[in-house]
């Protein structure tokens, strides 16, 4: 088989690089388009996986306009060239017109219910969609639910064996207590219209963490001044290695808050509306602690992170909670 993949987001490449593996191992060809955005080349060739450019996007909506023609285009040419049997993508819209002009199947993955614009454009292209089971949207005959989350896809067992040896990497000690701060750039088409937490903000809060262990910053957008010393220095195929042994991860990504729960790590997660995934996580198992990024919020905010960070117990309750996660769920990757 001949399968065409599209990768618009850091977390796609994790998402699909174990299936790449298996399935070339098996003889099957992968062709490989990538955004150009923050480490998505830098995990590509991390794993081996070869690609091409897709172009880097914009910001504007006239920008995103032309990148979306440029996009369509480009793919098309690789597409006819390549000749594949099937087109695989989680959520983006820019293998449609391809799928489509060269009468392939097409399969998507999705797990974001306010990514609807997205979904406005691939829905009439693509056969199947398939979400967790947890996602809150009915899309239809086209949708299949599975028992899981993506990322499992890199986190299972079968695929994801902690690293101690991070922990030297990041200058810490086998006991350090530490936590994972992360800030997005809230400019992805689902962010239109809200905002994350201000830089005064995100300036208390991490100065009253540090009080607690060190804290490390990974972040889409520069940092102030004051929190520069903070910025994670890792290679981005390690950070979840990092956020296992971690007491805490406070952030504003529901990708990275759920990683941390499924990792054996408690998250306080900030947004403006959650996931399907993240309530599910919540719901089912407790160690997500959701808050909208609004100022009032700040002080309860750091009581829930300040009580995380005091507790060992609550360290141990969490790697508990993988246990269940990991027991109560598919192989997602298997699945695929």
């Amino acid at each position: 088989m001949r399968i065409f993949i599209d990768i618009g987001h850091p977390a796609h490449v994790h998402y699909f690089r174990n299936f790449i593996r298996i399935m070339e191992s098996k003889g099957h060809k992968i062709f490989v388009s990538a955004r150009n955005r923050p480490h998505v080349f830098e995990l590509l060739k991390a794993y081996g996986i070869p690609y091409v450019n897709r172009g880097k996007g914009s910001d504007s909506a006239p920008g995103k306009i032309l990148y979306l023609v440029k996009a369509w285009v480009r793919m098309f040419f690789w597409a006819r060239k390549f000749n594949p049997d099937l087109f695989l993508d989680f959520g983006t819209i820019y293998p449609c017109l391809a799928s489509m002009l060269l009468r392939k199947r097409h399969i998507v993955f999705e797990d974001t219910e306010d990514a609807d614009l997205y979904m406005l454009f691939y829905m009439p292209f693509v056969n199947e969609v398939y979400t967790p089971a947890c996602f809150e949207k009915n899309l239809g005959t086209k949708q299949k639910r599975f028992k899981g989350y993506m990322e499992l896809c890199y986190l299972h067992d079968n695929y994801f064996t902690p690293d101690a040896t991070v922990l030297e990497e990041a200058g810490l000690g086998k006991n350090d207590i530490f936590t994972v701060v992360r800030f997005v750039n809230w400019k992805a088409v689902h962010d239109i219209g809200y905002k994350g937490l201000s830089t005064e903000d995100k300036i208390l809060i991490v100065k009253e963490l540090e009080k607690y262990g060190k804290v490390f910053i990974t972040s889409e957008i520069p940092l102030p001044e004051e929190l520069k010393k903070y910025r994670l220095d890792l290679r981005p195929e390690r950070i979840h290695h990092l956020m296992h042994f971690a007491r805490l991860m406070l952030g504003e990504s529901a990708t990275m808050a759920s990683e941390s729960v499924i990792l054996g790590t408690p998250a306080v997660y900030v947004d403006n509306l959650g996931r399907g995934y993240t309530r599910d996580l919540a719901k089912k198992y407790g160690d997500m602690f959701f808050f909208t990024p609004r100022h009032e919020n700040v002080s309860s905010l750091l009581s829930k992170a300040k009580e995380i960070l005091q507790s060992a117990e609550k360290k141990e309750e969490a790697l508990e909670i993988r246990e269940r996660i990991l027991k109560d769920s598919i192989d997602v990757t298997a699945f695929m």
